[in-house]
């Protein structure tokens, strides 16, 4: 049998492919999903935490509400760092959509890690990955 040298070793090159990941891919899961606080008033729903959701998604405000609002078939408005939506739709929807959009827009397809950041490439808007470099499409609103 003949002696391989220590540079084609598994453990050798695992080590070394380990030694270039970004630190961010390194780091052990951080991110928790945040929950929406919703609020019913007669015919209309209020999402009070709609801006802290954006910001710890760090995403655009405004690119939150057109996807909710799409996603909801509905209309609605800001009101400071809340969202207000006609029709009554219950605390387990708004949760189910918020996740869908970070599902769409924030968590990487590839790692599965939130540091992502979007893009524009040839036109086309992607998702850019800070831990892993992966480029995917995301969908237009």
């Amino acid at each position: 049998m003949v002696a391989r040298p220590k540079e084609l070793e598994y453990d050798f090159l695992l080590d070394r492919l380990y030694a270039q990941l970004p630190e961010q891919a390194k780091k052990p899961a951080r991110f928790e999903m945040p929950r929406a606080a919703v609020e019913i008033h007669g015919k209309t729903t209020l999402i009070r935490n709609a801006a802290q959701i954006a910001q710890i998604f760090r995403r655009d405000f405004n690119h939150f509400f057109k996807y909710l609002t799409r996603e909801l078939g509905t209309t609605g408005s800001i009101e400071g760092g809340a969202i207000r939506l006609k029709g009554r739709f219950g605390p387990a929807t708004v949760q189910r959509k918020v996740e869908q959009y970070a599902k769409e827009f924030v968590i990487c397809p590839v790692c599965g890690k939130p540091d992502t950041h979007f893009i524009e490439l040839r036109g086309v808007k992607m998702l850019k990955c800070e831990a892993c470099g992966a480029v995917s499409p995301i969908p237009e609103i």
